[in-house]
């Protein structure tokens, strides 16, 4: 199946959580896999979602790193 994940366009499989989209994006673009585990991560309408959350098809997610004070 086909997710976007920050603009991007990836193809992950059938039954995919938004973590592993995540791994997906941050291998291709080669960044830091430890960086998951700390991000804000929203729908297409702005409503947070979990890291343990099904996809599915067509379905837009956006990454934001958490601001440091």
């Amino acid at each position: 199946m086909r997710v976007k994940v920050n603009r991007r366009t990836i193809e992950i499989f059938e039954g995919a959580i938004v973590k592993n989209a995540l791994w997906r994006y941050f291998v291709v673009k080669k960044l830091p896999l430890a960086q998951i585990d700390v991000l804000a991560v929203y729908d297409a309408d702005g409503h947070e979602i979990d890291l343990d959350a099904p996809l599915h098809d067509g379905q837009h997610i956006i990454f934001k790193l958490p601001k440091i004070i």
